[in-house]
């Protein structure tokens, strides 16, 4: 029973960031662009927003394009799928052992104490990870 829930935890988190990722950085690139020009100014950025787009910025010049931005986004997409469909072997289904293991893996990210249990508090501090933007 107790594994049961675990794993209805476990989805329920992932549904819960499915929905986050919906919105994704593609749709808010024109908010960055303050001046139009196609470029988003890293040193513009509040700290939060530097850290997630400095890692869109793939040629280091200090702006993100919004190819750069797309391509950020797909990669995001390309994880987002990875961990709803566990397919570790690439074989195209997902067997017990596959989908157990990435369980177990979400599991111990909840888990930050590493008790074995999930707390509400611990629950609560992966919700607002997400939030945030960051993974």
């Amino acid at each position: 029973m107790n594994k049961k829930l675990a794993l209805a935890v476990i989805l329920g988190v992932a549904t819960i960031g499915a929905a986050a990722y919906a919105k994704g950085p593609k749709g808010d690139f024109s908010r960055f662009d303050k001046d139009g020009d196609g470029k988003v100014a890293i040193s513009e950025l509040d700290a939060r927003h530097k850290e997630f787009l400095a890692n869109a910025d793939k040629d280091g010049d200090g702006y993100v394009t919004k190819d750069e931005m797309d391509a950020l986004h797909e990669d995001r997409m390309a994880e987002h799928q990875a961990r709803r469909f566990p397919d570790a072997n690439n074989d195209g289904v997902v067997d017990r052992r596959e989908f157990e293991d990435a369980a177990r893996e979400k599991f111990n990210k909840l888990d930050a104490n590493g008790d074995g249990l999930i707390s509400k508090a611990e629950m609560d501090a992966q919700r607002g990870h997400h939030r945030r933007g960051h993974e």
